[in-house]
C-alpha cells in the first residue's frame, strides 16, 4: 500500500514544533498530508488494531504464565509493550461482574414450592389488612424517609412487601429506588426472622453480590497500602504498590470467573472452592518474583496481606450495609 506523501512544511500541524523528519519529535504526529486516502485509513486502522490486540494477549499471556512479570517490567519503564494497568483493570472488573452475577443469578421465573406458595398466599391475604391499619398520612407515595421507613417496617417479609406493591394503586407504590432500599432492609435488618438456613444464606450473598464491585474500589487502595506497610519505602512507592494490586485483582477477576463457570456448568463448588487457594498460591509466588525477597517471607506476607484484606472486606461490607440501613432510617 502507498505510504501517505510528507508535506513540504516542516512545521507540525499539531503542536507547531518544526519536524526534521517524518514524526514530530514534540508529540510524536506523522507530518503528512492532512487529506488522507481511504487505502490509508484502512491501513492505520488494521495497524492500531494489531497493535492493540498484540499488547493485549502478551499482557495476559504473561499475567498467567509468569506471576509478579508485568508488574516488575512496568515498574522498570518497560510499558509500551503491555495494556496500561488502569485499561486492564476497568476491562477485566467490567468482564467479571457482567459474566459472575450472570452466571450466580437466580432463576427469579423458576416454580414456587409449596412452602414459598403458601407464604405469598398469607402475605396476598394479609395486604388488604396491613393496608388498611395504616395511618392516612403513610398511605400516600409521596412520603417522607421516616414516614416511608414507618410503612416499610409495618410489612414481615419480602413476600409481604411484594405482594403490597403489586396489590397497591399505582399512585400508592414504591419507585424503583425505594424497591431496592427496601430489599436491603429485609436482607440486612430483617434476615434471621422466620427464615430458613437457605433464605438467610441468600440474603447474605446477594446483599455480598450487590455490594461488592462498590467495595472493591475502596480494597484495591487499601490492599496496595498494605504492601506499602511490608516493603521498603525508600525502593518502592505507593504507585509501584498500586500496578502490584491491580495485576493481582486483575488476575483473580479472569480466573476466578472461569472457575465460577466450571462450577455452574458442572453443578458443583469444588472449581471456585480450589480456585481460591491457586489465587493464594499466584499471590506468594508475585510476591517472590516482584519483590525479590526468600520463599518464607513472601509466603509470611501474603498471608497477612490476605489476612488483612479480609478483614478489610468485612468491615467495608458491614460499613456498606450499615450505610444503607441509615439511609432508609
Amino acid at each position: 500500500m502507498k505510504t501517505q506523501p510528507l508535506r513540504k512544511e516542516i512545521n507540525c500541524l499539531n503542536c507547531g514544533t518544526d519536524v526534521p523528519g517524518r514524526y514530530c519529535t514534540n508529540c510524536g504526529q506523522e507530518n503528512i498530508v492532512p487529506h488522507e486516502s481511504f487505502g490509508h485509513l484502512v491501513k492505520e486502522f488494521a495497524a492500531d488494531l494489531v497493535h492493540y490486540d498484540s499488547k493485549t494477549l502478551l499482557t495476559f499471556k504473561y499475567l498467567f504464565t509468569k506471576p509478579g512479570f508485568i508488574t516488575k517490567e512496568y515498574t522498570a519503564g518497560k510499558r509500551v509493550k503491555f495494556v496500561h494497568p488502569v485499561k486492564l483493570y476497568i476491562f477485566s472488573s467490567f468482564v467479571f461482574f457482567f459474566f459472575y452475577f450472570t452466571l450466580t443469578a437466580h432463576d427469579n421465573d423458576a416454580p414456587l414450592d409449596k412452602e414459598t406458595k403458601q407464604k405469598v398466599e398469607n402475605a396476598r391475604r394479609e395486604n388488604k389488612e396491613v393496608f388498611a391499619n395504616l395511618p392516612d398520612s403513610i398511605k400516600s407515595g409521596n412520603l417522607s424517609t421516616g414516614d416511608w421507613f414507618r410503612r416499610l417496617s409495618a410489612v414481615d417479609s419480602k413476600e409481604q412487601y411484594d405482594s403490597l406493591q403489586e396489590t397497591l394503586p399505582e399512585e400508592y407504590r414504591d419507585n424503583s429506588m425505594q424497591r431496592k432500599m427496601a430489599r436491603y432492609f429485609f436482607s440486612a435488618n430483617k434476615a434471621g426472622d422466620g427464615q430458613t438456613k437457605e433464605e438467610k444464606n441468600h440474603a447474605q450473598e446477594e446483599l455480598f453480590q450487590h455490594n461488592y464491585p462498590k467495595m472493591v474500589f475502596v480494597l484495591l487502595p487499601l490492599f496496595a497500602l498494605y504492601l506499602r506497610w511490608m516493603y521498603d519505602k525508600k525502593k518502592w512507592f505507593y504507585a509501584d504498590h498500586a500496578i502490584f494490586s491491580v495485576h493481582i485483582h486483575v488476575f483473580f477477576f479472569l480466573f476466578f470467573l472461569v472457575c465460577t463457570a466450571l462450577d455452574a456448568l458442572f453443578h458443583i463448588e469444588a472449581f471456585t472452592s480450589w480456585g481460591l487457594l491457586v489465587i493464594f498460591a499466584y499471590l506468594v509466588i508475585a510476591l517472590k518474583n516482584t519483590y525479590g525477597q526468600s520463599w518464607g517471607k513472601s509466603l509470611a506476607k501474603g498471608a497477612l496481606v490476605t489476612f488483612a484484606y479480609l478483614i478489610t472486606l468485612l468491615v467495608v461490607f458491614i460499613s456498606f450495609v450499615l450505610t444503607m440501613t441509615l439511609l432508609i432510617a
